[in-house]
């Protein structure tokens, strides 16, 4: 498992699990710049799909 490191739960990540990068679901979605600075200080893992819906909803208010 791969942790996100935002919510520290499974991030699901294709490479992490020794899958084709290609079809990881981070493929198919646009991660916001601002969340991406929000785990600047782990950028050896990715952040999970709930953290990013999460944030497209409340945005800023993460």
């Amino acid at each position: 498992m791969s942790e996100c490191p935002l919510c520290k739960g499974d991030n699901v990540c294709a490479i992490s699990n020794e899958k084709n990068p290609e079809t990881c679901w981070c493929m198919n979605v646009q991660i916001p710049a601002q969340l991406l600075e929000c785990a600047a200080s782990n950028r050896e893992t990715c952040i999970c799909q709930t953290c990013v819906e999460e944030w497209n909803k409340k945005g800023a208010e993460y």
